[in-house]
């Protein structure tokens, strides 16, 4: 097992805040964190893979040219991979709010050549997603985010 570092530790603090930064990202379509980093977020929503229970996650993206998100589990360079990443790797189907509006999504994880495709546009979007992965010692996973037609009855 790797070695914790300062960020796996500052986990707890995030556990806490992370459902107040997604109450304010869902009510007014930002939050308090996103303003000051000049950051479009959203909030992923995913079933738990052991729970099913709904989880909510506040997430930085990046919408590509076709109108897809994407969205980048660095976990601010934590060890532990992500657990909405573990989720979203268990059942592709979830739902985002974005811009205070709620869409079904599903999620593709992107690897090896479309992955390197989007990666320097990430880079550019995100700079600090190189030293997430040097600080955590793995790859981080990138995520499209496709909205899906929901069936009217």
């Amino acid at each position: 097992m790797a070695p914790r570092n300062v960020w796996d530790r500052l986990r707890a603090v995030r556990r806490l805040a992370g459902p107040i930064e997604a109450a304010q990202v869902r009510r007014f379509g930002r939050s308090i964190l996103s303003t000051l980093f000049r950051t479009p977020v959203l909030v992923l929503e995913t079933s738990g893979r052991r729970s099913g229970k709904a989880r909510r996650t506040t997430l930085a993206y990046h919408r590509d040219r076709d109108g897809t998100l994407l969205v980048v589990g660095g976990a601010g360079g934590q060890t532990r991979i992500p657990d909405w990443v573990a989720n979203l790797r268990a059942d592709a189907r979830a739902a985002v709010v974005v811009e205070r509006e709620r869409r079904a999504v599903f999620a593709a994880e992107l690897t090896g050549t479309a992955r390197a495709a989007v990666w320097g546009e990430l880079l550019r979007t995100f700079p600090n997603i190189e030293t997430y992965e040097r600080r955590a010692g793995r790859p981080a996973p990138v995520f499209r985010l496709a909205e899906v037609e929901e069936r009217r009855r």
